[in-house]
């Protein structure tokens, strides 16, 4: 299980190409991320048209909105949170079965590097290892959260009270508050990243404990993940944007769903609606919500195994790990 000698540096190529550095290789890999890409798109699939009934309105609402900002004028919100109102159920839905859908993809990565051990057929479960590995990832973006927003409310008194006194250090202090702030944002979810492998590890529920794990090597994983996000956000973009003007005909759609268009991005919307009535066109519609999910596959896969490999590492580099 551990092919680590004591001792061994952090190697920063193993950590982004983790997924494929199982046993089985490549074939686990492969394996693990057509049932990850497979079950994101079922669930996409399933919550699709509950989204696209008021999708058209949303886009509309925010386009008026965006335009009154640009204008300099206070925009209404009242229609967009009815039809936020409306949507609730249906993103609610899709956020828990996407979250929990990671959480079985991920419990599934970390046991096979971690243990050597996988599911026969199909890879993804969900029992009590999996719903740690949840309470485990959501804990982490609630300490974010919880960081951000008191950090937020704590910063702008500060600097207020000294601003009102002295406002040339008010403004020195804050921006060298701002600049810290916003380290200390990123510093948290590295410093935590592995608490979801080191939960499967411990076969308990870690967050805290995942700061020994990221102890010395936080500029290694912060140079893992963003070269991962980075690389992760083109392909999907690339994917999301080839699907767009593929099945929609129009390259200029997605400046529309931005609210930023020129055109009521509704009547663009309505267009796209007719021609995926076009038997074909649906079809290469679903083949790109495949291939979408594929990408956010692939994505999160990566993003998990460096939170693989990194407990790994520690295991192999503190002997006394492995008893706690």
């Amino acid at each position: 299980m551990n092919n680590h000698k004591q001792g061994e540096a952090f190697d920063f190529s193993a950590a982004i190409t983790q997924l494929f550095r199982t046993q089985d290789g490549k074939f686990f890999a492969k394996r693990l991320w057509f049932w990850a890409s497979a079950a994101y798109a079922f669930v996409m699939l399933v919550t699709f048209p509950f989204i696209v009934k008021y999708y058209p309105d949303l886009l509309e609402v925010n386009w008026h909105n965006m335009k009154a900002m640009m204008d300099g004028s206070t925009p209404d919100n009242t229609a967009l949170l009815a039809i936020l109102a409306k949507l609730f159920p249906s993103y609610l839905f899709l956020i828990i079965s996407m979250l929990t859908i990671g959480a079985a993809v991920e419990t599934a990565l970390h046991r096979k590097v971690l243990f050597d051990q996988e599911e026969s057929g199909m890879p993804l479960r969900f029992g009590i290892v999996q719903f740690r590995v949840l309470l485990a990832q959501i804990a982490v973006w609630v300490i974010w959260f919880l960081a951000y927003t008191i950090g937020v409310i704590l910063l702008a008194l500060f600097v207020g009270i000294l601003a009102a006194v002295t406002p040339i250090l008010g403004g020195i202090i804050g921006v060298l508050g701002f600049i810290a702030f916003m380290c200390l944002l990123v510093f948290l979810p590295i410093s935590l990243s592995p608490a979801a492998a080191l939960t499967v590890n411990n076969n308990r529920l870690q967050v805290m404990g995942a700061r020994k794990v990221s102890k010395g090597v936080f500029w290694n994983l912060f140079g893992a993940y963003l070269v991962v996000i980075i690389g992760g956000y083109i392909l999907i973009y690339v994917v999301m944007t080839i699907g767009v003007i593929v099945v929609t005909g129009d390259a200029a759609f997605l400046e529309a769903l931005s609210g930023m268009g020129a055109e009521n991005p509704k009547i663009a919307f309505e267009a796209a609606a007719q021609r995926f009535k076009n038997p074909l066109v649906m079809l290469v519609g679903i083949i790109f919500i495949f291939a979408y999910a594929g990408a956010y596959a692939a994505y999160t896969l990566s993003i998990s195994g460096i939170s693989s490999y990194t407990v790994k590492w520690w295991r192999g580099n503190d002997e006394a790990s492995q008893f706690d």
